[in-house]
């Protein structure tokens, strides 16, 4: 065995120190923003800022923007002492009340501290899309560089705010978007050693809740009668759908609510569709996988018009004989040429990310083969040799990748790989307890339930009950999830479950979306697994979203937005509402519910742990954002009923080093990863470029590109201290022996429920275990 001592690692140029080492200078400087002594005592020149008052009729600082339409605002200055021998922390206090997603950005001595964009360390301030935490204040807590403090006795800074980003662009103009609103009041900025702030301030109380939103079953007409107006829209049009329109009404053919029931027109809409995209396929086979009307076509190719083809069955049987209008040959031999040049495109050109995986395992492979099944096409490969790619998604088999010429795998994305790439043999899609890596814990991104339940459901034939080895691990995924619902409070003031978000690897978003089996995005609604399933657990945690009214809220905000693939996402809602409202009452709830047991969820494989303790809320990424290297930070979400707290602080990661390191890029865009660089004129170097991260071993067979690589940093074994709570979590395949601190008072492990004496020095850590050591009176 080997042991481990509960002090925090060294990063070459962050100088992570352990907290024990600190715990004599607990404060090290405050500004408060808005006090005259204070502002006068830190040089602060607010002549760009705008004095307010703010929560608890507390004095603040905002920054209106430079000029109308203006991307940035001036900048707030001011002197901040720091202590030059040890780590320095800094934490921004801000009201839990404000919905403003402007940006709020800390430079200082000329460089910018934090990254704008997923960032292993953040921007000050990241902006909200709600009330995060209504009625009470929240921190964001953070390293400086130790480059920055290092013998240093203060900074020059400055806050500068901007508009909200965008996302998926390479140019500056569309990514930071204007600032049309000024930004957050500024409170306070603190600095201080101990990574966890207990900075003694008001901190308010939650305010009384309403009953519930102000909407109710109403909202299902409105989305029935959208969903039709759709529907005769494109009966109505000339020419041929779209081939997600197409899927859209061939579902709602089989609804018996719609304009599309059994409705003749939709066949021939169908027939009329396929005959062009066969068409288009003769002119130019590529068209299969490029096509401008959708997004990422070389993922679905024309698998969702199988789709059609299989659920249609025997309606749509006396057309295909029939020849293509304006093309050669039949439909039955026209459509399958087009679907077997798309099913082959698919297999050579699979994905590794777990929802891109699954989107062409589902889309581009399943759907293509039944539809050339429902042809009783000689193409058609037999249906078990195309579900293993299923089981590949969803993380029952190691991922094999593209197939190569002669149909092996290659374990890369696509069989033209030029060897820079290869997974592992043994690589999952999906950790052992249910939560997809990417690279670890991902928060609204992982919320794939939707097109996991899609293949589950794709293997029951004739809507009966799908393939039960599937059903299992969707039923696994989901449970997963549930620890990652917290207890939060709508812009309504009603109570809701909120989606974790802060500890994601891919959330740029703070607060997350009300989420109760699942969140409701693009193509899903929030019931669909629990009705595709039927499971009662999740049956009854939809009625729970039901009686406290958040489905209507969720269904009213999804109706906002006017987009085509929101209405087409929305199709199955009416029917599962239907469904779980004559499901019984229960008393099974979310895990974090109030009142509900106290718990603790642990992932090594992710680095991942989410703790119920009392009233006390508290999400960890042991493995936080490290995608080309070690970079020993942890980060935290903390919430009691009177405090909101997200830190990323320093943490131990012991790890089996390659030889190989990365260093830290000059751009303060983006830490790392294979994420666009956007660059802004004029920009701060990243406080941390030149930083120098070791990289963890993987497997010799594996290759990965630096910046996006699962096993670089990776640790086997990750502990990390922030306030009562101490973690420690084995990864690795060997037990550990964990080096107990000496104890003034009770230590609880809260994963086993043991009270540990105080004159215990060690614990034993198993593969794959983590302890939580609890300290009610830190």
């Amino acid at each position: 065995m080997t042991r481990h001592h509960l002090i925090l690692g060294v990063s070459a140029l962050l100088g992570l120190i352990a907290s024990s080492a600190q715990a004599a200078t607990p404060l090290i400087d405050k500004v408060t923003f808005g006090d005259a002594a204070s502002e006068t005592a830190h040089a602060v020149d607010a002549k760009a800022s705008e004095l307010v008052t703010g929560g608890l009729g507390i004095a603040a600082r905002r920054l209106p923007p430079a000029a109308p339409g203006e991307r940035f605002s001036g900048e707030l200055k001011f002197s901040l002492a720091v202590d030059p021998a040890i780590q320095n922390y800094a934490s921004i206090r801000l009201w839990g009340g404000d919905v403003n997603d402007g940006k709020l950005v800390l430079f200082c001595d000329g460089r910018q501290v934090g990254y704008r964009h997923l960032g292993d360390v953040e921007i000050l301030d990241i902006g909200t899309q709600a009330p995060p935490f209504a009625g009470r204040f929240t921190y964001r807590t953070f390293p400086l560089p130790i480059t920055l403090t290092k013998g240093r006795q203060r900074l020059d800074c400055a806050i500068r705010a901007s508009g909200p980003f965008a996302v998926y662009t390479q140019k500056f103009e569309s990514f930071q978007k204007p600032m049309a609103q000024a930004s957050r009041p500024i409170y306070a900025l603190y600095v201080h050693a101990d990574p966890f702030l207990d900075s003694g301030d008001a901190a308010g109380q939650a305010p009384p809740l309403a009953a519930a939103p102000t909407v109710g079953a109403e909202v299902l007409d409105e989305l029935k009668a959208r969903v039709n107006r759709e529907i005769e829209r494109k009966l109505a049009q000339p020419g041929p759908v779209e081939l997600l329109e197409a899927q859209f009404l061939a579902r709602a053919y089989r609804l018996d609510w719609t304009r599309a029931y059994r409705n003749p027109a939709v066949l021939k809409k169908l027939v009329q569709a396929g005959d062009v995209y066969a068409v288009r396929f003769q002119a130019d086979p590529t068209s299969v996988f490029v096509d401008g009307s959708r997004t990422n076509p070389d993922w679905e190719v024309l698998g969702p018009y199988g789709k059609v083809l299989r659920l249609l069955g025997a309606d749509v049987a006396p057309y295909l004989d029939a020849p293509v209008e304006g093309g050669q040959g039949s439909r039955r031999e026209a459509y399958a040429r087009m679907l077997d040049a798309g099913l082959r495109y698919a297999l050579t050109h699979r994905r590794l990310y777990t929802n891109q995986s699954m989107i062409v395992d589902l889309q581009g492979i399943y759907w293509s083969n039944e539809g050339l099944r429902a042809l009783a096409s000689p193409l058609a490969r037999p249906e078990p040799q195309v579900r293993r790619f299923l089981y590949e998604s969803m993380g029952l088999a190691p991922w094999t990748g593209s197939l190569d010429a002669a149909g092996k795998p290659t374990f890369s994305s696509s069989a033209a790989d030029t060897g820079s790439f290869r997974s592992a043999d043994g690589y999952r899609l999906f950790t052992d307890a249910g939560l997809s890596k990417e690279l670890g814990y991902v928060g609204s991104y992982g919320e794939i339930l939707d097109w996991a339940a899609g293949v589950y459901l794709a293997t029951a034939a004739g809507g009966g009950q799908g393939d039960p080895v599937l059903r299992e691990q969707l039923l696994k995924m989901v449970r997963a999830r549930m620890a990652f619902r917290y207890p939060g409070i709508d812009a309504e003031g009603a109570a809701t479950m909120l989606l974790e978000a802060p500890i994601g690897w891919r959330d740029p978003v703070y607060p997350g979306a009300t989420t109760y089996v699942q969140k409701s995005g693009w193509d899903n609604t929030p019931f669909q697994v629990a009705v595709a399933t039927r499971d009662p657990q999740l049956m009854a945690i939809a009625r729970q979203a039901l009686d406290a009214g958040q489905y209507y809220a969720v269904l009213r905000d999804r109706l906002k937005d006017r987009n085509q693939r929101t209405t087409i996402g929305l199709l199955d809602a009416y029917d599962e509402w239907l469904a779980v409202k004559a499901w019984p009452k229960s008393g099974v709830k979310l895990p974090m519910t109030p009142g509900q047991p106290d718990f603790v969820f642990a992932d090594p494989e992710d680095g991942v742990v989410a703790i119920k303790n009392g009233d006390a809320v508290l999400y960890a990424s042991l493995y936080w954002r490290a995608n080309c290297g070690v970079n020993r930070l942890a980060r935290f979400h903390y919430q009691t009923p009177t405090i909101d707290r997200i830190a990323t602080i320093a943490s131990r990661v012991d790890f089996e080093p390659s030889g190989k390191t990365c260093v830290r890029r000059a751009t303060p865009h983006i830490s790392a990863g294979s994420i666009p660089i956007v660059a802004y004129p004029g920009e701060a170097p990243a406080a941390l470029e030149g930083e120098v991260l070791p990289v963890a071993n993987g497997p010799p067979e594996a290759r990965y590109k630096d910046q996006d690589n699962p096993y670089a940093g990776r640790g086997q074994y990750y502990e990390a201290a922030y306030g009562p709570y101490r973690i420690a979590m084995n990864a690795g395949t060997k037990a550990v022996v964990v080096d107990l601190p000496k104890a003034a008072g009770e230590r609880v492990d809260l994963v086993s429920k043991r009270k540990l004496a105080a004159d215990a020095t060690s614990l034993t850590l198993a593969p794959g275990a983590t302890a939580v050591i609890w300290s009610p009176g830190r």
